[in-house]
């Protein structure tokens, strides 16, 4: 009963990956190396890899329209002010327009590209 109780224990363990002792697999650190990944790094699949780098992308572009769009409020504002002090009111006014009106645009940008993706 006590060899079986060993071998039933030895099978919870996977060996470290940095010095190959025997640790639990839910265990935080390797109580011989002291290794915080004792199982590993972690591997992830293709697929996972994909819809990684596709949410990147998807920020960047959030990133890129909502400052576009800012900037080509701010510049819109600056041109159209009376000038001088009033030119950089309307062009902060603007520029916060086109922030709000960024936003939503480059989230319909990024569901009508996954849709043609």
């Amino acid at each position: 009963m006590g060899q079986a109780r060993r071998q039933a224990r030895r099978q919870e363990l996977i060996d470290c990956h940095d010095c190959g002792s025997g640790v639990s697999f839910s265990a935080v650190a390797c109580p011989h190396c002291g290794s915080t990944e004792p199982a590993g790094p972690a591997v992830q699949s293709r697929r996972e890899l994909k819809r990684l780098r596709v949410e990147a992308h998807n920020d960047r572009r959030l990133i890129v329209v909502t400052a576009l769009c800012a900037g080509l409020g701010a510049i819109y504002g600056a041109a159209m002010g009376a000038g001088g002090v009033a030119s950089w009111w309307a062009a902060l006014g603007y520029g916060f327009v086109g922030t709000i009106i960024g936003v939503p645009a480059a989230f319909v940008i990024n569901i009508s590209r996954g849709l043609f993706d």
